[in-house]
């Protein structure tokens, strides 16, 4: 299977936007996109499911249903996920990379009603 990238960035003219490449360079600009396995079962609840207008903590919210629909695991946990986002400072001067913490990760989860439950200790 050949690679695909995802770009996401941000400029004064045009605001976010996000990108996707292929080998044989094509590329095309999306307001939400998946790419890898199960790509299309994903691209279908991000077509259904995704507004204009969505909040951080909504698009957050909908990358976890996409994420427990889609990967080959029965259980998601903080462990198997990384997640950033990318965001304008409150004075909107700087572009703001956050790498979600284990912490953030598993309220996600929790909030979801997919946090599998932790095996008690010996």
């Amino acid at each position: 299977r050949q690679p695909r990238f995802l770009f996401a960035g941000w400029d004064r003219h045009y605001g976010f936007q996000l990108y996707q490449s292929d080998p044989s360079g094509n590329f095309g600009g999306w307001k939400a996109t998946a790419i890898g396995a199960n790509s299309t079962a994903a691209q279908s609840i991000l077509k259904s499911d995704y507004k204009e207008d969505i909040s951080l903590k909504g698009a957050l919210s909908l990358v976890i249903k996409v994420l427990s629909r889609t990967m080959d695991s029965t259980t998601l946990s903080p462990d198997k996920l990384e997640l950033s986002t990318l965001s304008l400072s409150h004075d909107g001067s700087e572009i703001v990379h956050h790498q979600l913490r284990e912490d953030e990760l598993e309220t996600l989860l929790k909030e979801a009603n997919l946090l599998a439950p932790l095996k008690p200790e010996s």
